[in-house]
């Protein structure tokens, strides 16, 4: 396999050569090299090194598993530019996965820090039982096969971190592969990608319930092709069964835009909205924060100190998570409201001072440019809007 060398963050990886395997289109494609590396999850990996930074400076020597490694890029990453990482397990079944990841082990000198494993991910997670206080799960698709094994592993003061590039079934393009996968229902809306990492969360937290295992989202963002999603752990039944108690589900308005949250598994759901239309439902799925305000902001001060490439976009990604941090869920679309009011949309700044002006939450979305987070209720928000 032809390689080259790279330099994310302070690390230096041996790679397959991005060049030789581009589709017809001329794009790099990670599925057609023999060990996997994806470039354009760096971003996420800077931000990954931030968050597990928070971690280790909270709990203090840390044990990691990089469950699904490829050519070591996240486990390297953290062992090399987090201080306070006792240990990284950095894990692939792919022989020649765990070859070249050795091969960056010592690039790097991480030979007494860095242990790299050739094993099923699924059998050295539930072979370390409340071992790690950092698991990742990276893999290509759905992370759902490996959730369980991962939440076996966690300690009891831990986080697990948790990328699914399976987005489409998530977002309500393939109804049946989500439900098969999740046990959760997707909607088509201006706010899919929402609902599909609240449906991620929810199916994560209902797996750790088996394990009187509580976890709590303190960051979750939906970027390119992927859903990112941080999860605080907590110990204890009572502890999950509050959590639990937070899911439910969505019901959305196709001819007006309201929506209805339902708290509860067994809850009975409207069936009509009182515009006259139908109701459709998308979940169960989790209807707390997504975001813990206050972790946000850690991640985004260690991320200043450093100097990533993409470091100036992950602050913007950080500070507008932060903003939407602690509004409810399902945000509204500029254009959607626009277009159902029968009105030219406002400026989205001006439109949420105006909102703010009136006592309602309101901010913006990492989810959309154009969408907007707001406890208002519809009449209100449309009224505002053909003021504006």
């Amino acid at each position: 396999m032809p390689t080259q060398f790279i330099t994310e963050g302070a690390t230096k990886l041996e790679v397959p050569e991005l060049e030789r395997f581009r589709t017809r289109a001329g794009d790099y494609a990670p599925s057609l090299t023999p060990v996997f590396y994806n470039p354009q999850m760096e971003f996420c990996r800077d931000i990954s090194v931030s968050a597990v930074q928070v971690l280790a400076g909270e709990l203090g020597n840390i044990r990691v598993c990089d469950s699904l490694a490829g050519v070591g890029a996240r486990g390297l990453r953290y062992a090399k530019e987090v201080e306070g990482v006792a240990k990284v397990i950095a894990n692939d079944r792919s022989r020649e996965a765990f070859e070249l990841a050795k091969r960056n082990v010592e690039l790097n000198g991480l030979a007494s820090l860095v242990e790299v494993l050739n094993e099923d991910a699924n059998v050295l997670l539930w072979g370390n039982r409340g071992r790690f206080d950092f698991v990742d799960l990276d893999p290509f698709g759905s992370p759902a096969p490996f959730v369980d094994a991962a939440c076996a592993a966690l300690s009891r003061k831990g986080m697990l971190a948790i990328t699914a590039t399976d987005t489409a079934p998530l977002s309500g393009t393939h109804v049946k592969a989500c439900l098969r996968r999740y046990g959760a229902k997707p909607l088509k809306t201006e706010y899919c990608h929402e609902l599909g990492i609240r449906i991620l969360i929810g199916f994560v937290q209902r797996v750790a319930g088996k394990h009187e295992l509580a976890l709590a989202p303190v960051l979750a963002h939906a970027t390119r092709h992927y859903f990112r999603v941080y999860l605080r752990a907590r110990r204890g039944a009572q502890r999950a069964d509050e959590l639990l108690a937070q899911q439910g589900y969505v019901s959305h308005c196709s001819a007006c835009g309201r929506r209805r949250f339902t708290q509860g598994m067994a809850a009975g759901l409207p069936s009509s909205c009182e515009c006259g239309s139908e109701f459709v439902h998308a979940g169960p799925l989790w209807l707390g924060r997504l975001m813990d305000r206050a972790f946000v902001h850690e991640v985004a001060g260690d991320l200043v100190k450093r100097n990533f490439k993409f470091g100036q976009q992950e602050l913007v990604l950080l500070s507008r998570c932060a903003e939407e941090a602690e509004g409810p869920p399902a945000f509204y679309d500029l254009h959607g409201v626009a277009r159902r009011a029968g009105a030219s949309p406002p400026k989205i700044i001006e439109f949420i001072a105006k909102l703010r002006e009136r006592g309602y939450f309101a901010s913006r979305t990492h989810f959309s440019g154009t969408g907007f987070r707001t406890d208002a209720p519809m009449d209100e928000i449309v009224k505002i809007f053909k003021s504006a």
